[in-house]
């Protein structure tokens, strides 16, 4: 078959959040409607530094997802003895994409690759040890008479290979070491955006005859450094809840954890007769590129990567039954969302049914579109639209209806959008089979 008539599926889901570990356990979470949020403080030799709400897992253990061991102790060897938690949760969400689609990993010709994304991989325990280190040079403990060129030795040679190893490309082998994957492997930053620019990579890739199987897996374990710089720019709620699109919207809440996906060429899903949560139809992708943290409003970018969706989908805009979109619950990116919407489907439509799902799981950053495309595939499966959490006081200048209540719907056709940092704008849609 031609790639341009080669379809892609997704055959396995592998969620680790707040709300729950595993598909089932997060499907439960999302139902039950009870997110997880707790107070994160953070001290620096017993001085509180500072304290911000957060969605937090509880008792993640990666001993516990039937991992290699070896493999693990081989990463831990590599990190000097430090556990790199966002990198464990990209493991084990790869695991329980695999385990969940059934795909054999264990030979060393398995004919899977794999994409990652996270915003900044390492970056914060990489920050947290130069200001260690920086701050132990500095308070006396060398000669008072150092130059500044013995110092910039001495502190460059302390922190040369942890630098070294904040590259992307290390984690990525990592990954690709623990599953034995030897195909086209790829690593992505396009901001929260990521997920949905990976799952276009991932579909590429299989049409290329690359890789019959494709894990895209994504994570992010937000620091005090990132809720620093988001309190300073006044986008981090303070109370710890998230209203997208709502009159009282005050910010963005962080959420632990990541996912896994594993797409497929679907021949080759059915020949190992494969369960099929969805079609993957397609994606969309403009880069506004105007400003790193503020949207343009009134720029057209976001408006066209859903229009360049549905043309790569081969979808009427009246197909699409759900749509999800970013809904970070901050004023200006509620408002330039909305309106992308809303010149897109209308205001205030019926079609379709628009709900948000951060307010259950928290901002995953890098990881938020992947993990809430997981949602949205769940959503699709078991024909459920939950609702739209803190939605209580919806601002009629977006001209957006949301999902208050949970509802039974008989869904064939969904959307995910995301409009992230410097304007990475994207769109995905997929299709039950």
């Amino acid at each position: 078959m031609s790639k341009q008539n080669k379809r892609i599926v997704i055959t396995g889901i592998g969620p680790i959040s707040s709300i729950g570990i595993g598909k089932d356990a997060f499907w439960n979470g999302i139902l039950k409607q009870k997110p997880n949020i707790k107070l994160e403080k953070c001290l620096v030799d017993g001085e509180l530094w500072g304290e911000f709400y957060t969605h937090k897992i509880d008792n993640f253990d990666i001993s516990k997802f039937g991992i290699d061991k070896d493999k693990l102790n081989d990463i831990k060897e590599w990190k000097e003895g430090e556990e790199i938690v966002d990198l464990n949760y990209l493991i084990a969400a790869v695991k329980l994409a695999l385990d969940d689609s059934k795909l054999k990993f264990d030979s060393e010709s398995n004919d899977i690759g794999l994409v990652l994304a996270h915003e900044n991989l390492g970056l914060m325990p990489f920050g947290f040890k130069i200001s260690d280190i920086a701050y132990e040079m500095l308070i006396g403990k060398q000669k008072k008479d150092l130059s500044k060129k013995e110092f910039f030795d001495k502190f460059y040679c302390k922190f040369l290979k942890s630098g070294y190893d904040i590259q992307t490309f290390a984690d990525l082998f990592h990954v690709t070491r623990v599953f034995n994957i030897h195909n086209y492997s790829l690593f992505i930053n396009n901001a929260c955006a990521s997920g949905l620019y990976a799952l276009e990579s991932a579909s590429q890739i299989i049409k290329n005859n690359q890789a019959k199987a494709v894990v895209v897996a994504a994570s992010d374990y937000p620091d005090i450094y990132k809720y620093l710089w988001f309190k300073q720019i006044g986008i981090y709620s303070p109370d710890g809840k998230i209203r997208p699109f709502c009159k009282d919207s005050n910010g963005l809440v962080f959420g632990d954890g990541g996912v896994g996906i594993v797409l497929e060429d679907l021949e080759y899903a059915q020949r190992r007769k494969a369960s099929i949560y969805a079609e993957y139809l397609g994606g969309g992708f403009d880069l506004e590129g105007w400003k790193i943290t503020v949207p343009q409003i009134g720029n057209t970018s976001y408006q066209r990567a859903i229009l360049k969706a549905l043309d790569a989908a081969e979808v009427d805009k009246e197909d699409v039954e759900l749509l999800c979109p970013h809904g970070v619950g901050s004023q200006p990116i509620d408002y330039y969302e909305a309106k992308a919407i809303t010149d897109t489907f209308g205001n205030n439509s019926k079609k379709p049914l628009i709900t948000t799902f951060k307010p259950y799981i928290g901002h995953n950053l890098g990881s938020s579109a992947l993990l809430e495309t997981a949602i949205l595939l769940l959503s699709l499966k078991n024909n459920i639209v939950p609702p739209t959490l803190n939605y209580d006081s919806p601002d009629s200048k977006f001209n957006l209806s949301l999902v208050k209540k949970q509802l039974k719907s008989e869904l064939k056709t969904v959307m995910k959008i995301c409009c992230a940092f410097a304007g990475f704008n994207a769109a995905s849609i997929f299709r039950k089979i």
